[in-house]
């Protein structure tokens, strides 16, 4: 029988802390280069359902709802010391998956999301080149057309999981003349000939995963490869970046609220002249600081899953989530640091958390461009 929320949640916490967070200081400094230092982890996760919560049955997934997956993210971040690995997991079910399954045709479906739920198939969302980013406006991929297909040309840059992804969601210019929608997604089988992957990134946080880049030379792809129909890749992208926005860093929560449990004990029990440091406004001011921004993030995130749950979600609300949880998620970090003085300094945990965590605020578009964004939105609604 399918296990209850609170029984799957217990399983997961249990799954970060016994088998996900081995050995991470020591992959951390080594860095992804060897997938013998993360595919089994990845493959464990998978083995538990990690990557099957939210997809229908019919494609081996559990059919939970938005809620109840934040809840056993949740729990899973609160276990997990590897912040890459959750990354990872997150972004293949949000980014990958839902994109699959909301304009994949029922041939592409049926070939990937099975594999992509049982995690034999690791999918990249191929978006970001050396001149855009968040705005796909600056795309220069071109997909030509040719008989039976498309003759695919150009470079996506840091895309994670590239350097052992099997399928990418690539998007590339079909039409220039037509603006934003001269833009079209590929689901593109990384075996086709002409696909090359760069060797693994030496990134500064989330080391435990490989992100890199991936060149598309002469690639032809058939009529079938087309995610949607020709022309919807702006509209694909927009609605594939706002599950990223709000729902990647789910896990990354449960470690914000594991990171917050441990800097309070320390503060308790870090006691220079016999006073422990949380009887010291300034100490107590950053832990009350710190809960406010876990508490915050934690909503924005159910709100967000209780909108699409609903059918509705907001215009803003991916923007507004992705803002304010990647900028708490730093914050707290730092935060957690400034507690520990020196002890925070050495190498380990806490200076692994704030590596980790500066990445959120340009991971699926800076804070900057999520502020324009809001803007924009509010001047369109006449809120400002």
């Amino acid at each position: 029988m399918p296990r209850s929320v609170e029984e799957l949640a217990e399983a997961y916490r249990a799954l970060g802390d016994e088998v996900l967070s081995r050995d991470v200081e020591t992959r951390d400094k080594r860095g992804a280069h060897s997938t013998e230092d993360w595919l089994p982890l990845w493959t464990a996760a998978a083995d538990a359902g990690v990557l099957q919560l939210v997809l229908p049955e019919e494609y081996g997934g559990q059919g939970r709802s938005m809620a109840d997956a934040m809840r056993v993210l949740h729990a899973l971040g609160e276990g997990c010391r590897d912040n890459g690995m959750l990354l990872a997991l997150n972004g293949q079910l949000w980014a990958m998956q839902m994109s699959v399954y909301e304009f994949g045709s029922e041939a592409q479906k049926a070939q990937w999301l099975p594999r992509m739920s049982d995690g034999s198939a690791i999918c990249a969302h191929a978006v970001t080149e050396t001149n855009s980013g968040s705005d796909v406006a600056g795309i220069r991929a071109r997909a030509e057309k040719i008989d039976g297909g498309y003759r695919l040309n150009g470079e996506k840059i840091w895309i994670g999981m590239a350097p052992a992804a099997h399928v990418a969601q690539v998007f590339a210019i079909t039409n220039p003349d037509h603006g934003a929608w001269g833009m079209s997604a590929f689901l593109i089988d990384l075996d086709t000939p002409g696909v090359t992957r760069s060797a693994p990134y030496d990134k500064v946080g989330h080391r435990t995963v490989p992100a890199g880049a991936l060149t598309f030379t002469d690639v032809e792809v058939p009529d079938s490869a087309l995610l949607g129909r020709e022309g919807a890749g702006h509209a694909i992208f927009t609605q594939s970046i706002a599950w990223e926005r709000c729902f990647i860093f789910s896990s990354h929560l449960g470690a914000m609220k594991r990171q917050l449990d441990e800097s309070i004990a320390f503060a308790q029990h870090r006691a220079p002249n016999g006073t422990p440091i949380i009887n010291h406004q300034t100490v107590a001011n950053r832990l009350a600081d710190m809960q406010l921004r876990y508490e915050t993030s934690r909503l924005l995130v159910e709100n967000a899953a209780r909108e699409f749950d609903g059918g509705a979600p907001g215009r803003m609300t991916p923007a507004l989530v992705k803002l304010g949880v990647a900028e708490a998620l730093l914050e707290n970090a730092l935060e957690a640091q400034r507690i520990r003085g020196s002890a925070g300094y050495l190498a380990g945990e806490t200076e692994r958390m704030v590596r980790d965590m500066t990445g959120t605020i340009t991971l699926g578009g800076t804070s900057d461009i999520q502020r324009r964004l809001i803007a924009a939105f509010q001047k369109a609604s006449g809120l400002n």
